[in-house]
């Protein structure tokens, strides 16, 4: 406890990082870093999708939940690569934002190939968990509210590579909700996910892992930090111990992105530190297969 309280101390040496705080609201788009942008895709798409957006509330004595369920899902395109994004899709959608681990449901192949029943069940899922702990509120005459935001959508394609990023918001009461900014790279003609594992050299990870930790203090701490300040400052561990993101890595235009979640490895006031490494960078740390999807 005192180490986490010396960290988050040292942090006020920064006003804040240059995109922004910790989510606080619902409003998250389907890439929620400044590095990601708005790339259009630069190639003919290898999947087609098609928008949904599902909402409902569910008010039990004084407790009330809202959800609300956003994005472009996968309908047609490349087989391997729909059924793939799919499957991704509705592990992200039936899975807890706290623990993926802990799933509220498992979809069948008919919700997974329906874009609005694949929503609808996700959204019903939330609700349906709420209702679960308003019964034990409402005994106790509690009064809370809930409130869940899930969107998603590509964010960058080309003919060998699809990203569709993830994000979400849960509030569940006290002085502040849980964001999860995430994302997964495919591989566009086999569907391969595609993660640290399957596209750097072993023996360059600690080299990737270093030049991260530096892209992480000029791109995302540095300009708001004062003189002096070095990455210990901002961080709740030792830089020297720093390890690559839970989540993978996301191709997009000007390189590979790589995103920290809340609390990962620094405060909830640094938000989701993220980075970005140009592939000239990069490519000569990626085994030959991986390489060759940037060509």
């Amino acid at each position: 406890m005192a180490a986490a309280v010396a960290a988050t101390i040292s942090f006020t040496a920064c006003a804040g990082s240059a995109s922004g705080n910790a989510g606080t609201n619902a409003d998250t788009t389907a890439c929620g870093h400044v590095a990601c942008g708005n790339t259009e895709p630069s190639q003919a798409p290898r999947i087609e999708t098609d928008s949904v957006h599902w909402a409902d509330s569910l008010r039990m004595g004084k407790c009330m939940a809202k959800a609300e369920v956003a994005g472009q899902y996968p309908v047609a395109g490349i087989t391997p690569l729909v059924d793939s994004v799919r499957a991704w899709l509705g592990k992200r959608l039936s899975c807890s934002i706290q623990n993926s681990s802990n799933c509220m449901f498992k979809p069948t192949a008919a919700e997974l190939a329906s874009v609005s029943s694949m929503a609808a069940a996700c959204g019903k899922a939330l609700l349906e968990s709420a209702g679960n702990d308003f019964k034990g509120f409402v005994k106790e005459g509690f009064s809370i509210n809930y409130e869940f935001s899930y969107r998603f959508g590509p964010s960058y394609q080309t003919d060998k590579l699809l990203t569709y990023n993830f994000n979400s918001y849960v509030y569940l009461g006290g002085a502040h909700g849980s964001s999860l900014g995430s994302g997964q790279s495919f591989d566009a003609n086999t569907g391969q996910m595609l993660t640290v594992d399957n596209i750097f050299l072993p023996d360059k990870k600690a080299e990737l892992t270093k030049l991260v930790g530096e892209a992480l203090w000029q791109q995302y701490f540095k300009e708001n930090c004062e003189e002096g300040a070095t990455l210990s400052d901002v961080l709740l561990i030792n830089p020297a111990k720093l390890e690559l993101p839970v989540t993978p890595p996301l191709f997009a235009e000007k390189g590979l992105i790589f995103i920290y979640q809340q609390y990962e490895i620094a405060p909830y006031a640094a938000g989701m530190p993220a980075c970005v490494l140009p592939y000239s960078v990069v490519k000569p740390l990626m085994n030959h297969k991986a390489a060759l999807l940037l060509d």
